[in-house]
């Protein structure tokens, strides 16, 4: 069977479409921190699409830690197969990705490419753990990598003191029309990027963040796609669609979106003629996609997973489920959105409905499980906030963090591996409290990184102690019983 690449590409079937310009004279104009699975089936796919209406806009993904990407794709020249997995399937060839370095191997080279006058854009997605956040989304000044940076500023192993090192020269350059765009699932991401990067930088060189201050923009973004793991399977079947062996070809539903704040420092790609959405109003679009989609995800993840199911698809097409997430919404997640010119939230939480009983799609509740400690705040204690604010009630949202209690105790116990950036600690407190689910709640209610000011609310903290004895200890069909105790 032959591989994918350029050499092949002639071999393909006539409706599969590919690269329409040409790579090789076409330059490099992105830096990509992190292209995983979704910046591949998503950034990269608006700027495939772009690079017909010219430019050097080809992408370089930078990986901050591991090589198994660059060593995938090196003999494709950087092919790869995305996969529209739907009602109404497609096959494409993506080429927008001209190389892929790894931070630990090619860092001169990476800077080079940072700083390269033909770099306007370097965006990102380094999930929410990358940013080093704390509590009160500020940079973290105490994280280990942080640290390192700080003490190790020529050698950077975070995306923030990378970040810093390639503005610094770019500074002493003279080299301001860069525009740095978070594509991760943070509110106000750019914002958020901006004031860590200028928390970095003051430590080192305060004329420095003056610059980067004045000088670089870094507009909020939404994205939205969901895209699964690859997985054996994928490579099969897109080797039977294109008759052409692809090492690591990615997959993803038909419905996307990116929404960017029209704020840029210098040039961009056409991306606005191929469905991106530019705006002064990033917000709105941010508020609806974490609040409707990922609360809804991280929900199923955790109940899920506790009764039993391996998908979002499993997990939606049982009644019980479908009927919480309903509530969930229509009671206590979509009164907390208002609706605008833009955005009808009703409409929008239907078609999320839509998209999760799409039978194509394999979405792993483990996958979406990831890095809870994270990911609660932004999709469901900030509408916990809200409606703790207005009076209004909170069962439903405080059954998703107890069952994301109920999880991580359960993971512990199973001695299972858990992915969070806080597993050591909540292992280790888990392990204190190993036969007793309460204690371990109680505990974990108290850690003010991960619920902050909620620490000390009573209301949140009683309501989710109570969903937590009411999940705990449960084989699958009785969580499934549980849950329909609490639909009115």
């Amino acid at each position: 069977m032959a591989t994918l690449h350029p050499s092949t590409l002639s071999h393909l079937p006539t409706a599969i479409e590919q690269p329409g310009y040409n790579r090789d004279t076409t330059e490099i104009g992105i830096v990509h921190l992190g292209p995983g699975a979704f910046h591949r089936a998503h950034q990269a796919v608006y700027t495939e699409q772009a690079l017909a209406e010219g430019g050097n806009w080809q992408i370089c993904g930078v990986s901050l830690r591991s090589d198994t990407l660059k060593q995938a794709l090196a003999p494709q020249d950087n092919l790869y197969t995305l996969m529209i997995v739907d009602r109404e399937p497609a096959v494409s060839i993506i080429g927008s990705l001209k190389e892929v370095l790894v931070l630990k191997d090619d860092r001169q080279t990476v800077m080079a490419r940072m700083c390269a006058a033909q770099t306007c854009i370097i965006s990102l997605t380094i999930t929410e753990k990358g940013y080093c956040l704390d509590s009160q989304d500020c940079l973290d000044l105490s994280h280990s990598d942080i640290q390192y940076d700080l003490s190790h500023p020529q050698t950077p192993r975070s995306a923030i003191g990378l970040l810093t090192a390639a503005l610094a020269q770019r500074m002493e350059e003279k080299r301001s029309e860069l525009t740095i765009i978070s594509c991760d699932n943070l509110p106000h991401n750019g914002e958020k990027l901006k004031a860590a990067v200028l928390a970095f930088a003051q430590q080192q060189n305060p004329a420095l963040a003056t610059w980067i201050d004045t000088q670089i923009c870094f507009p909020d973004t939404m994205v939205d796609s969901i895209t699964p793991a690859s997985h054996s399977g994928l490579e099969a079947t897109a080797q039977q669609a294109t008759g052409l062996h692809d090492s690591w070809p990615v997959q993803r539903e038909a419905f996307t979106q990116w929404v960017i704040e029209d704020n840029f420092s210098g040039p961009r790609p056409a991306w606005e003629k191929y469905g991106v959405v530019f705006t002064h109003d990033v917000q709105v679009f941010e508020k609806a996609k974490l609040r409707i989609l990922n609360a809804s995800h991280s929900a199923l993840a955790y109940i899920g997973s506790l009764a039993g199911f391996e998908t979002v698809f499993d997990a939606i097409s049982n009644t019980t489920i479908k009927a919480y997430i309903e509530q969930l919404l229509q009671q206590e997640i979509l009164p907390t959105i208002a609706e605008n010119a833009d955005l009808t939230p009703q409409h929008y939480a239907q078609a999320i409905l839509k998209r999760f009983e799409n039978p194509h799609i394999r979405h792993l509740l483990a996958q979406i499980a990831w890095d809870g400690s994270k990911k609660l705040s932004p999709r469901i204690l900030d509408t916990v906030r809200d409606n703790l604010a207005a009076s209004r009630p909170i069962d439903m949202l405080c059954t998703v963090v107890a069952a994301w209690i109920v999880f991580v105790a359960s993971q512990a116990k199973a001695k299972h591996p858990l992915t969070d950036p806080l597993a050591e600690a909540l292992y280790s407190m888990a392990a204190r409290h190993a036969n007793a689910i309460t204690a371990f709640a109680t505990e974990l209610l108290a850690d003010k990184r991960i619920f902050a000011e909620l620490v000390d609310h009573q209301i949140f903290r009683n309501t989710t102690l109570n969903k937590v004895t009411l999940l705990a200890e449960c084989d699958a069909q009785t969580v499934l019983a549980k849950i329909d105790t609490l639909l009115r």
